[in-house]
């Protein structure tokens, strides 16, 4: 069965338009209506189901797991995670380039963001390696690399995203992120291990036991973050929306009560941001599904899922094709974006067509689209780099090619050793 031309004109025009510097949004929503009322459909069918899109209650869980991690970014919770990482690693060849990893291991497992990472503990980091004499372009890259972690650990607006959309169990895909979350920092400190040991970057001295000790006492209550969401969630206590509701509160409880250095200012701030930020990206989810729901309509999944049985007989071969395709329209499409249209349609041929577990391909999916976060022309974390070290945007692409290698390695495995991401949601029931 052949797509109908028309719905590939749909595909490409609205890639043109998001390509060309249209808004994301118009150019999905724009795209899809005038498909629907070239096929005579009303145009309020195109607004009930954009409306019906953000009516479920997940949906809820995005906005508030953005809302907790600006929270512990205003409320300086970054600081005492980069004292205790340069701590515990801060002398292994690489040295800051490690603490780096390790600050956003840890951080990862609060805000559930790329951007968040970046912009929360990105020009602390930049400002302590350059100053204790390591290249900028390293820093940059280490800084940058490392923020790959944040929406595979939980908790992961992405993975929210995925599992809202796609009908996949959340608890599961953020299970599943634990693994591949560890295995992204250790090829990455593999990697810095390498340039330090090669250049001979500064290490930290050794600290006291007792010094380590006070350092892992203050920052451990924002470690137990993670643990709260998923142990509740794994547990039963509460649902993917009520444990981000949980995590805001708690969020809120480190910083006012137990470090106090959230002020009021900051934190109406911190309100107006997760605001504008939420209208924005709920109006994109909204245009997105609405996109999607186009080109169901037309029957492009189901005649996709035939056209992809017949031309790939092996597993392996359909998931290599799945990863170039994704990392390269993830250089060029923004990652959201690409995430809402793509994970209804690959989902069910993965599953169906295939046999891959659905945590299994989320993770991967997940993973792969948010390597185009650190790639030209649209990867936002480039844009907010750039904006915190006034470096151009050729300079930072080039400062985080040599870090892409251990990123896109770390795919690959958990790709092909589909254990790395099912285990601990295996061993845990889902």
């Amino acid at each position: 069965m052949e797509i109908e031309s028309a719905l590939i004109g749909l595909v490409v025009a609205s890639l043109v338009l998001i390509v060309t510097g249209f808004p994301v949004a118009f150019a999905l929503g724009v795209t899809a209506m005038v498909y629907l009322v070239a096929n005579d459909f009303p145009l309020t069918i195109a607004v009930q189901e954009a409306a019906l899109s953000l009516s479920s209650f997940t949906m809820l869980a995005i906005p508030l797991f953005m809302l907790s991690g600006m929270l512990m970014n205003a409320g300086k919770i970054t600081d005492r995670i980069f004292e205790f990482a340069n701590m515990v690693v801060g002398r292994i060849p690489g040295g800051l380039g490690h603490v780096n990893v390790m600050a956003s291991l840890i951080f990862a497992g609060m805000s559930g963001s790329v951007l968040a990472d970046v912009a929360g503990l990105g020009s602390m980091e930049i400002k302590a390696m350059r100053d204790k004499g390591y290249d900028e372009d390293f820093a940059v890259g280490v800084t940058l690399g490392s923020s790959a972690i944040g929406p595979i650990l939980p908790p992961s607006i992405p993975m929210v995203m995925f599992g809202v959309i796609s009908e996949v169990s959340i608890a599961g895909l953020f299970l599943g992120g634990v693994l591949p979350g560890v295995l992204i920092a250790l090829t990455l400190m593999i990697y810095v291990y390498w340039v330090g040991k090669r250049r001979g970057y500064y290490r930290s001295e050794r600290f006291p036991w007792r010094t380590v000790l006070i350092a892992f006492i203050v920052a451990l209550p924002p470690l137990l973050t993670p643990f709260i969401i998923v142990g509740g969630m794994t547990l039963g206590i509460f649902s993917p929306t009520e444990a981000a509701t949980v995590a805001v509160f708690y969020a809120l409880l480190l910083a006012v009560v137990v470090y106090r250095d959230l002020t009021w200012r900051a934190l109406f701030d911190v309100f107006r941001q997760v605001v504008v930020a939420t209208s924005k990206l709920l109006f994109i989810i909204a245009m997105a599904l609405l996109f999607g729901w186009a080109l169901t309509v037309g029957q492009m999944p189901q005649q996709l899922a035939m056209y992809l049985g017949d031309v790939f007989s092996s597993t392996w071969a359909f998931l290599l094709v799945v990863n170039i395709v994704l990392l390269i329209l993830g250089a060029i499409i923004e990652n959201a974006v690409l995430l809402l249209i793509l994970a209804p349609m690959l989902v069910p041929i993965a599953e169906q067509n295939f046999g891959i577990d659905p945590i299994h391909f989320g993770v991967v999916m997940v993973f792969n689209i948010m390597i185009g976060q650190y790639t030209p022309p649209i990867g936002l974390s480039l844009f907010v780099i750039r904006d915190i070290t006034g470096m151009s945007l050729g300079r930072i692409s080039k400062a985080v090619a040599p870090f892409l290698i251990p990123l896109i390695a770390s795919l690959f495995v958990m790709t092909y050793f589909p254990w790395v991401v099912l285990w601990l949601p295996r061993t845990l029931g889902f």
